[in-house]
């Protein structure tokens, strides 16, 4: 679903299930799809907390961050790395990014690291080829390897699953090769599971709306009578 056909959604329910004049604006109801989308996203992966990497493709997202030269005398790898121009947007907790160069065919094998462990790495000559990776505090990611091919990198691809993907979004390799025009977040597919929209939709038009839920189904019918529950199980 588009960004837009799901804000449309929640909006054409407010008004047919609201009875006053109340006015949400879209950017309101953008706000609160990236709130709700990270809560169900992080719910869903705490239902099995033995996967290693319980992400989605759905929820995943790519960005292209450009590298200049850094130098780090804490470093074990003669002081020298590379660092993202472009800080890296907030990634959703207990996610792991994937890094790639440019060229996903290219044979070159990054590893990603906790910022702890990056100051001690290089040291194991057997790794020597390996380039690590690391997201500093300062959001932004570092690069070092004992191999000085490292320095010849330019451009990097991260994957993750990121809290705001709008700002993802701003960085993303489709938008930032050359020659391609920059994409109006509507037009974006929403990056969540298919079956997580019916519950995002609810969430949002109960903060929205919660008058809307206070109505009782005084049928006994055994039916949910609810206008909104019956518009997010399409």
């Amino acid at each position: 679903m588009k960004v837009s056909e799901l804000i449309y959604e929640i909006l054409d329910i407010l008004k047919a299930a609201s009875s006053d004049d109340s006015y949400y604006t879209e950017e309101h109801v953008l706000f609160l799809c990236k709130k709700y989308r990270s809560f169900l996203i992080k719910k869903e992966q705490e239902k099995d907390r033995n996967t290693q990497d319980s992400s989605s493709e759905f929820e995943t997202q790519e960005i292209c961050l450009d590298l200049e030269p850094k130098k780090n005398d804490l470093l074990c790898t003669n002081g020298s790395y590379l660092w993202s121009i472009q800080k890296v947007p907030q990634l959703l907790k207990a996610n792991l990014p994937r890094i790639y160069p440019l060229d996903y065919y290219q044979n070159v094998n990054i590893s990603y690291v906790s910022r702890d462990r990056m100051r001690y790495v290089g040291s194991n000559k057997y790794l020597k080829n390996v380039i690590y990776a690391s997201l500093g505090p300062d959001m932004h990611l570092y690069i070092t390897s004992s191999n000085p091919q490292f320095k010849y990198l330019k451009k990097l691809r991260l994957s993750a699953v990121f809290d705001d993907f709008e700002a993802a979004a701003e960085l993303s390799c489709d938008i930032n090769t050359e020659g391609s025009e920059n994409c109006d977040i509507l037009d974006m597919e929403f990056p969540i599971r298919d079956y997580l929209v019916p519950p995002l939709i609810e969430l949002v038009v109960k903060e929205l709306a919660p008058n809307v839920y206070r109505r009782e189904d005084t049928k006994n019918d055994a039916a949910d009578d609810t206008p909104v529950l019956n518009r997010t199980s399409k």
